[in-house]
């Protein structure tokens, strides 16, 4: 009985070579056709353009646009307001001013911060300038 399984597990050894060796075998290789490419083709060269001569002159003459540089009509004048400007302060005034009312604003959240109270002459200092109407 043992040499009849040593058989049968040969043969089965035998079997599963001859299997893997097929499915490890290529398959039969077919060329494959070259790839196409495209290729633009060159046009054909084309003559130069000829000289057409000079311009002929239209029988009244050039337009006045083209011979008279400048403007045809004058240009008005603005006109200017009929009232004084107001006095406005320059923008980088009014960003210097807008920047110490910012700087008052956190000096006075600091000292909200640290519970000072509104009568201390700093804080009432600091309220009083905020609230000046030029300051806006």
């Amino acid at each position: 009985m043992r040499l009849l399984a040593q058989a049968a597990l040969l043969a089965s050894i035998g079997a599963a070579t001859a299997a893997g060796a097929q499915t490890r075998a290529g398959l039969p290789t077919v060329p494959l056709p070259p790839p196409t490419v495209y290729v633009i083709p060159t046009p054909a060269p084309l003559a130069p353009p000829t000289n057409p001569g000079p311009a002929i002159a239209p029988p009244d003459g050039l337009s006045p646009l083209l011979s008279n540089p400048g403007a045809i009509y004058g240009i008005p004048e603005r006109a200017g307001p009929s009232y004084p400007a107001p006095p406005v302060p320059a923008p980088v005034d009014q960003q210097k001013m807008q920047s110490y009312r910012n700087d008052l604003s956190i000096q006075r959240f600091h000292l909200d911060r640290q519970s000072v109270s509104p009568d201390n002459q700093r804080y009432r200092e600091i309220q009083r300038q905020l609230n000046q109407p030029g300051s806006r």
